[in-house]
Parts: structure tokens; sequence; C-alpha cells
């Protein structure tokens, strides 16, 4: 685990790069759509510790998980859309708890068209306001 939140920030911009880099080679096959959804799973769960840790260190907030993370996130401005970073989580989750090959695919559609954007916007935002 990173050192402090620019460590945080640097290793989720990393994974997000990868994530970008399998969805703009994605050849739609198998191996590449269980790729793009493992690639997201462990970019969100960067992304949200990151925010954790911004949130403790310059809001004092003490609160833990992703949920509560994304609700004080919102709470605080860091992010506007608390509905799109929602489904960041929600689809997480199903990722984590669904074996069906067709909530699987929903997913992948979901990260392909949706979820890269907003982590995307994540970053353009949150690169003004850390400097």
């Amino acid at each position: 685990m990173p050192n402090n939140l620019k460590e945080s920030y640097e290793m989720f911009k990393k994974a997000y790069k990868k994530l970008q880099n399998f969805i703009e080679t994605d050849e739609k096959t198998e191996k590449d759509i269980a790729a793009i959804i493992h690639a997201y799973e462990y970019t969100f769960e960067l992304w949200w510790k990151t925010l954790q840790r911004y949130l403790q260190d310059y809001e004092t907030v003490s609160e833990y998980g992703p949920g509560a993370t994304i609700r004080n996130a919102f709470q605080f401005g860091i992010i506007d859309d608390g509905q799109a970073y929602m489904d960041l989580l929600k689809d997480r989750n199903l990722i984590a708890h669904t074996y069906k090959e067709n909530i699987a695919k929903e997913i992948y559609e979901r990260i392909i068209n949706n979820h890269i954007k907003t982590l995307n916007k994540f970053i353009v935002e949150f690169n003004k306001k850390i400097g």
C-alpha cells in the first residue's frame, strides 16, 4: 500500500492507463473482456482508496469503505456526480459477487461506455484539486 496521497494517486493513474489501454486494444474476445473487468476492479480499488486517503488527510473524514468515501467526496464537492460514482461501486460489487456470464458482459459494456469516462473525469478534476 502506498505511503501517501501522491503515491496512491500515481498508482491509481497507472492502473487507469492500463485499463484504458485494454479498452483501446479490445477485440471483444473472452480473454479481453475478462482482462478489462479485472483491470476495472483493480483500478476501482485504487481509486476509492486514493479518495479515502484524500478525505482523511484534507477533510479529516474518518469513515471507511467505498460507499462512505463516495458519499463524503460528494458532500465535500470533490466529485460532482455522486450517482455515476455509486454506479462504479455497484458494478465492482457485482463483479466480486456474481459469476454469471450475462451480468459480466453487462458490466463490461458499462466499463467501456461509462465507467472509463467517469474515472477520466475524476482524474481531470482531481489534478486541479491537488495540483
